[in-house]
């Protein structure tokens, strides 16, 4: 099984937390769909043979929920149309979207779509909160948004929050997990504000015009989100992301699986189990190889030190933890013998559990996974 990505960048305006590629050129929309759905075209046999059947589709940004209707449509039947996959009715087809897109018509209309799965941009539902970073949302276009996809027939509902936001408090955070919680979204996906060079959140933090949280009140914020997800019946299944029994995030799930996945459009990531590509982070650059029926992107084969760290660094999130009889099948007895050491140094200091051939974080592992991880890793001396 494999999963499609698909890079809308567009944005109306950037929230100063951000770090990923997008753009406020919104009168190039036309000429990205027709981009995309070529460059799906282009690329039908870069998935591996024995793993190229589509399981899901994910529709993320900036801001996809800027198209149509109908333009969604396009997109999803080139991609079904293009690409081997199961039976559509088994599909997980994800589109993320912000709270203020998402009104009763765009909502009626997008029902009408292949769209099973929205995942809301909600970040806090703080009003102060939400205007430093940006947002162009309310706390009540949040919380109405979640109300108004389940009426109309959206039954997997995932939003976003961040936590270590400037002005954020710890209260602040526990109202955050609290409205979150009351509202009965099937998954939670709540991040640590990390700060990326050249955002605008940065500039404002280093010119003093803005604090960030301090990392004990971090720690803080997030074992209150564990403790509070769980006593609601939330299952925490990899580090950032929680979920209701059977609604875990069937594609994000197989990045952390070491499962083949392809990216379309600018900037989008691929993975076919031998090497690493991407686009260009470049609207009109991208726009232009496509039409001249080439692509522009940077390719990175991966070494097979590389490739089990990559492994490690998405397994080793999850609840499932890491597999080592996978390991010595994938990379070799030297890999998986080298991580049993690890794993059983780990153990004796109650970071990890070993049950069976399987080795997971346990709960003051989680706390410290970083440092964690760093054990696991192997250096390739070439």
């Amino acid at each position: 099984m494999a999963g499609l990505y698909i890079h809308i960048p567009l944005c109306t305006q950037r929230c100063s937390y951000c770090d990923f590629f997008s753009t406020t050129l919104l009168n190039k929309h036309v000429e990205l769909i027709d981009a995309l759905c070529k460059e799906m075209k282009m690329r039908v046999d870069y998935l591996p043979v024995d793993g190229n059947v589509l399981e899901t589709i994910y529709i993320g940004g900036g801001t996809p929920s800027l198209l149509t209707s109908s333009e969604i449509n396009v997109l999803i039947n080139c991609a079904l149309e293009t690409f081997p996959h199961v039976d559509i009715n088994s599909m997980e087809i994800t589109m993320e979207a912000n709270p203020n897109d998402l009104s009763d018509s765009y909502l009626k209309e997008l029902s009408g779509t292949a769209i099973n799965r929205l995942s809301i941009g909600c970040q806090s539902f703080n009003g102060t909160t939400l205007k430093i970073i940006n947002r162009r949302h309310n706390a009540e276009e949040a919380k109405n948004a979640i109300a108004n996809a389940r009426k109309y027939g959206f039954n997997n509902i995932s939003i976003d929050l961040i936590y270590g936001l400037p002005s954020q408090t710890i209260d602040s955070w526990k109202d955050d997990v609290a409205t979150a919680i009351a509202l009965k979204p099937n998954h939670i996906s709540a991040y640590c504000l990390e700060l990326h060079e050249g955002s605008l959140l940065t500039k404002k933090i280093s010119k003093g015009e803005l604090t960030e949280m301090d990392e004990a009140d971090c720690l803080t914020c997030f074992k209150h989100l564990r403790e509070a997800t769980s006593a609601s019946g939330y299952e925490h299944y990899e580090i950032s992301n929680f979920a209701q029994k059977g609604f875990r995030s069937r594609h994000n799930s197989s990045y952390w699986h070491d499962i083949p996945y392809i990216g379309i459009g600018p900037a989008a990531h691929s993975y076919d189990g031998v090497s690493r590509q991407w686009n260009v982070s470049h609207l009109p650059k991208y726009l232009k190889a496509i039409s001249e029926n080439r692509l522009d992107t940077e390719i990175e084969n991966l070494s097979v030190e590389e490739k089990y760290n990559d492994y490690i660094l998405t397994a080793l999130r999850t609840s499932d933890g890491i597999d080592f009889q996978y390991i010595s099948n994938k990379f070799g007895t030297e890999f998986s013998d080298f991580a049993k050491e690890v794993a059983d140094k780990q153990q004796k200091e109650d970071n990890v559990e070993i049950i069976g051939e399987k080795c997971r974080l346990t709960e003051k592992g989680i706390f410290i996974s970083d440092s964690i991880f760093t054990e696991f890793i192997v250096v390739d001396e070439e």
